[in-house]
């Protein structure tokens, strides 16, 4: 290649530098701008009510260059500016990230740093107007925390309370003002619990939970309550209180125990009422649902004997409808047992007993030998033998041998025979009246010891009978008698005789009716011991009759 004129070559060097200088101001000229761009972005990142910012010029391509269809890139926009205590803020974040971050921030006491990240979330979520009163409002949260953390520090929590409840007002997710707030309400709360104020330390507790949430609130609250359920007279009060401990502390024993306790009272009071009301089966159920809550209820306790007692007093007037003498008498006793004053059910104890007398022997004899110088009384009751000294009354235990037992009603009772020194007199004959009890008095004839021996002997009366006189009209009729018990009832069961006048022996014994023209009788059941010794009889009255019923009957004799 040949070389070139110098004065040529120095001309082309001269062009080629001016064109490279021209490309570098351009390029310079484009930087500047991009900047300029990107502090305008910076400055107004969010901003709804700024204009978005002219795009830059693509810079000019330097003299000389080859032209390209490419636009230049922008540079990047920095992610992150620090705050001046060097604290990192990202850009681009949410305002709630700005707002959280910022409260942290204030509560380290960087405010410059927190200033920066609230109006910096204040840029990205609000125009400027609204930035203006959010920066307001939290110029007077700022007011209202410090305010209230000199009265907290001076001891003055209602003060404090005040105050952080005026921060709230004007910020309610404010975390530094729930946080101070939540821990005054404790402090407040515990101090109305040393005043056994339960109420309202429950209600600090709960704000303060809900402000503030922490597992020492939750036991502050849970012994809160306790206090307030102890004294609370009311079970559904104290029931309600109960389940809300739980609800805070499902696995507090104490709690568990009181609610079984408050809803066994309330089962209780249940059971009364239906008690009261004649629902006795109704009131066994509650009575027992509440000792399954609480088995030392003693009310409950009480109440189930007592509601047992009268379902046994139910069923034994329905076993007497249906002549079950047997299940009607235990009933009665069980009755009798609870409430041992009442005459009705005396009364009928006392006609059931009759009815079910054992069978008696058609003779009984009583030995009793004795050595004594003093008189003594000898009481037959039944098969039971009493003896006593008449001066003193002190029992004496003789020889005794009894064979047989006394019988009911009147008998043929006498002295068989006696010692030839002593004197014996019957003081009592056994009669119904006097529960067919006999007694004598034996008195020797001489002051010192004597051997005593006393008998006496009676008898059944082996023939008795019945006679009953009454109009009917037509139907069919039913007679029972039993022991000293007579009964009759017309065709729709209703009862028109009872009497106990007319005692059937307790033996087997073959009772015969006479007959009676027009009317047709059927023996049902003849007197056994198997069937407590009744006799039943069926009357079919075929017109209207004037009947005379004569039954007899005959023990036989030994």
């Amino acid at each position: 290649m040949p070389l070139l004129d110098p004065k040529r070559r120095a001309g082309e060097e001269s062009a080629s530098r001016g064109a490279r200088l021209s490309w570098a101001a351009a390029l310079c000229a484009a930087f500047a701008a991009s900047f300029a761009a990107q502090d305008v972005a910076l400055a107004q990142i969010g901003r709804s009510d700024a204009p978005a910012p002219p795009p830059a010029a693509p810079p000019a391509p330097p003299a000389g260059a080859p032209a390209s269809g490419k636009r230049a890139a922008p540079p990047p926009r920095p992610k992150i500016v620090k705050t001046p205590s060097g604290v990192s803020m990202p850009l681009g974040r949410s305002a709630e990230f700005y707002l959280e971050e910022g409260n942290e921030l204030f509560g380290k006491e960087d405010f410059v740093s927190a200033k920066m990240f609230f109006e910096q979330g204040g840029k990205a979520a609000r125009a400027k107007t609204e930035l203006a009163e959010a920066l307001q409002r939290r110029r007077e949260v700022a007011t209202h925390l410090a305010a209230g953390a000199q009265s907290e520090q001076q001891g003055n929590f209602s003060e404090a309370l005040g105050e952080y409840d005026k921060a709230l007002a004007v910020e309610p997710v404010n975390p530094l003002a729930k946080k101070h707030a939540g821990r005054v309400l404790k402090m407040l709360g515990s101090a109305a619990m040393l005043a056994q104020d339960w109420a309202s330390a429950i209600a600090y507790l709960d704000r303060s939970r809900e402000l503030a949430p922490s597992p020492e609130t939750d036991e502050a609250l849970v012994s809160a309550l306790l206090g307030l359920a102890s004294g609370q007279s009311d079970p559904a009060q104290a029931q309600e209180t109960y389940r809300r401990i739980l609800a805070v502390a499902p696995s507090n024993d104490d709690a568990r125990k009181g609610l079984q306790r408050a809803e066994s009272v309330i089962r209780t009071r249940r059971a009364e009422e239906a008690f009261q009301a004649g629902r006795y089966n109704e009131a066994r159920s509650e009575y027992e649902a509440a000792l399954s809550l609480a088995a030392d209820n003693a009310e409950a306790v009480a109440g189930k004997v007592k509601t047992e007692a009268y379902l046994a007093r139910v069923a034994a007037d329905e076993a007497y409808r249906q002549r079950d003498f047997r299940a009607a008498y235990a009933g009665y006793e069980r009755f009798n047992a609870f409430a041992p004053g009442d005459s009705a059910v005396t009364a009928r104890l006392k006609e059931l007993s009759a009815r079910l007398e054992p069978a008696l022997p058609l003779r009984g004899v009583l030995a009793y030998k004795l050595k004594t110088a003093s008189p003594f009384r000898i009481r037959l009751q039944r098969d039971r033998v009493e003896s006593a000294l008449l001066d003193s009354e002190s029992p004496i235990e003789p020889e005794i041998r009894l064979d047989g037992r006394l019988p009911a009603r009147d008998v043929l009772f006498r002295l068989g025979k006696s010692s030839s020194n002593v004197t014996v007199r019957i003081a009592a004959m056994p009669t119904s009246a006097n529960d067919y009890t006999a007694e004598l008095i034996v008195t020797p004839k001489n002051p010192r010891l004597e051997e005593v021996a006393v008998v006496a002997e009676w008898a059944l009366p082996t023939k008795g009978g019945l006679q009953w006189r009454k109009a009917l009209e037509p139907g069919a009729y039913r007679v029972y008698w039993q022991g000293p018990y007579f009964e009759v009832f017309d065709p729709t069961g209703a009862q028109i005789e009872s009497s106990a006048s007319s005692p059937l022996p307790r033996q087997p014994v073959a009772v015969k009716v006479k007959p009676v023209k027009g009317v047709i009788f059927q023996v049902v059941e003849q007197p056994k011991s198997e069937n407590d010794f009744a006799f039943t009889l069926n009357i079919a009255v075929t017109s209207p009759t004037t009947l005379v019923l004569d039954l007899s009957w005959d023990a036989g004799g030994k």
